[in-house]
């Protein structure tokens, strides 16, 4: 505890430096206008504005995006998935699916999740344009692997990957209107609601007694995918979902530093607070419409919320900007930073429907650490250049190039979860 009190401290004495992204956002919070009371469904598919900052994506990062798109293509598999070692979360360490070599890698229904995501991200659909029969195949493995219980798995994969696929489905469907998506798609959505538990929130494997926050807001964001496509979601799943979120703010001496627990039902055992968990909670806050901490206020106290647990955002704000600058600095090629910087952008792309200038100075700077770090390889038979990321949990490098490339194609406002 007191380590975190002095990263506190410290951070709000380098936060005078002059960070672009810092400075806007913090205005912003601080002096916005309080946005009504949050309401999940009150927010339509179509209530979308025109993409902000589409300029953003030039034409290095289009060419990014094409080679990276090729290399997804060509990894895919003939049964629609992507292969994947990446593995679980086993207490403080992580665990590889074996075997770790690129040709034995097992069919991975989160990997393939996101690649499907990534496909969707640059306006492609199934059975149409260049990606359409790999969209097909990746769609048909993952309906698939729908369990009679609702339960999306296959080889091990457990609620991370679930909360992906509802995602992938739920915005497939709601592109698409494929009625042969969404019997599937509803007994997904009932197994995610039915699998909180008593917290409000979910771990690795269904109905565990404890919860984490990134699991928590994987499947937060799969259910709103879903309500958006017209999947009935209990919305007492939501608000208890959102409490978690709120009550998950790291508070000391009655003061919220910026950043959220990891596990926030029992803040004494081990535990830890990141940027990733800082930018997964404000995508939960704000997809709910709160974007300032006097609406954030009201909300809590018209839903009985503890006051002294509710988070301040203009603090989180900082925090994950400050955490940023070191993450892309120490761990470029670490999951946390592909992950943190999926939710950053979700969390960043809505409030910038507010102030433009805020989500383009953010988006400019993870673009280009993104596009430093793709690695390019030309394919002599074909001329073709193909693209991937690499990441230290996945052989075959399908995750980090999938979630760099959702990164990338924010501005194309492509995504129904992510329209504001």
């Amino acid at each position: 505890m007191p380590a975190l009190l002095r990263r506190f401290r410290s951070a709000r004495r380098r936060v005078s430096r002059p960070h672009a992204v810092a400075a806007l956002l913090v205005a912003l919070v601080a002096g916005g206008a309080p946005l009504p009371r949050a309401a999940w469904a009150d927010r339509s598919v179509g209530s979308a504005p025109a993409p902000v900052g589409i300029d953003l994506v030039d034409a290095r990062t289009r060419a990014a995006i094409d080679r990276g798109m090729s290399f997804l293509a060509d990894l895919q598999r003939p049964d629609g998935s992507w292969p994947s070692d990446a593995g679980k979360k086993v207490n403080d360490g992580y665990v590889l699916f074996p075997p770790i070599d690129t040709s034995r890698a097992v069919p991975h229904v989160g990997v393939t999740a996101l690649a499907v995501l990534a496909l969707l991200a640059g306006g492609h659909l199934p059975g149409r344009g260049p990606y359409g029969a790999s969209m097909e195949r990746g769609i048909d493995f993952l309906l698939e692997k729908v369990q009679d219980n609702g339960f999306i798995t296959a080889n091990g994969t457990r609620m991370y990957s679930h909360a992906l696929a509802v995602l992938a489905l739920a915005e497939t469907y709601g592109a698409t209107r494929n009625d042969r998506i969404r019997g599937k798609l509803e007994r997904a959505t009932e197994f995610t609601a039915g699998s909180q538990n008593p917290t409000g929130g979910w771990r690795y494997v269904p109905l565990s007694p404890d919860s984490d926050m990134s699991v928590t807001v994987c499947q937060v964001v799969a259910l709103r995918a879903a309500q958006n496509a017209g999947i009935r979601v209990p919305s007492r799943v939501i608000r208890r979902a959102l409490k978690y979120v709120i009550e998950s703010a790291v508070v000391i001496r009655g003061e919220p530093i910026g950043s959220f627990w990891y596990q926030p039902e029992d803040p004494e055992r081990f535990n830890r607070d990141s940027f990733a968990l800082c930018a997964a909670a404000l995508t939960t806050i704000f997809q709910a419409g709160i974007y300032d901490d006097e609406a954030l206020h009201a909300y809590a106290a018209a839903h009985g919320l503890d006051p002294l647990k509710v988070p301040s955002l203009r603090r989180s704000i900082q925090y994950m900007d400050e955490q940023y600058i070191e993450t892309a600095r120490d761990w470029p090629r670490h999951y946390y930073f592909f992950y943190g910087n999926y939710y950053a952008a979700q969390a960043l792309y809505q409030m910038g429907g507010r102030e433009p200038r805020l989500w383009a100075a953010w988006y400019a700077r993870v673009r280009d650490d993104l596009l430093r770090h793709q690695i390019v390889k030309r394919v002599p038979e074909t001329g073709r250049d193909l693209g991937w990321w690499v990441s230290n949990v996945d052989s075959t490098h399908a995750y980090a190039t999938a979630t760099a490339l959702l990164i990338l194609q924010f501005p194309l406002d492509h995504l129904p979860i992510h329209q504001r």
